[in-house]
């Protein structure tokens, strides 16, 4: 079996990027504000797709996301 690195639209993808299902294009990494109850945390990074605009957290931002939130209860 080969590999091919294109997606459906016939660009180059590196291997292993995360892809829309939806849309068939690479994520892109971007920084948001993210709200949890009364919180908001600043310069949150989430994975964009930039067809349909869903995002998506990795374990990594999610586990970091879990971290701010217990720091920022602490009394």
């Amino acid at each position: 079996m080969t590999h091919n690195p294109h997606n459906t639209h016939g660009k180059i993808v590196k291997a292993g990027a995360l892809m829309c299902p939806k849309c068939c294009v690479e994520y892109t990494e971007i920084k948001v504000d993210f709200e949890y109850e009364d919180m908001i945390l600043k310069n949150v990074k989430v994975l964009h797709c930039p067809g349909c605009e869903e995002e998506l957290f990795t374990s990594g931002q999610h586990n970091i996301i879990t971290e701010r939130i217990r720091n920022a209860a602490k009394p």
